[in-house]
C-alpha cells in the first residue's frame, strides 16, 4: 500500500506541475529539475553513487524537462495561434 501512495503522490505532483508551467513565467519550469538534479547529487555524495540512483536521477530529470519543454511548446504555439488570428483580423479590416 505503501507504494502506491508513492505513486499517487508523484502522479498528483506531476500533474500540480504541468499546471504550474501553463500559467506561470516560463523561466518556472527551471526550478524543479534544478532542485531535484541538486537533491539527487546530494543523495548521491552522501550514500555512494549506484546505478539506481543513477536511473532515479536521469528518468526524474527527463519527466521534469519533458513537461517544461511541453508547457512551453504549447504556450508557444498558443502565442502563434493568437498572431496568426490578429494578421488575419487585420487583412479583413484594410479598406479595399
Amino acid at each position: 500500500m505503501l507504494d502506491f501512495k508513492g505513486y499517487l503522490y508523484a502522479l498528483l505532483f506531476v500533474i500540480v506541475l504541468h499546471i504550474l508551467d501553463r500559467y506561470l513565467p516560463k523561466w518556472f519550469g527551471a526550478i524543479p529539475g534544478t532542485v531535484y538534479l541538486l537533491f539527487i547529487l546530494y543523495k548521491m555524495f552522501t550514500q555512494g553513487f549506484t546505478l539506481p540512483m543513477f536511473v532515479v536521477l536521469i528518468g526524474g530529470e527527463v519527466i521534469l524537462n519533458g513537461i517544461w519543454f511541453e508547457a512551453t511548446e504549447s504556450r508557444n504555439k498558443k502565442a502563434q495561434k493568437e498572431l496568426e488570428k490578429m494578421k488575419a483580423k487585420d487583412i479583413s479590416d484594410k479598406p479595399l
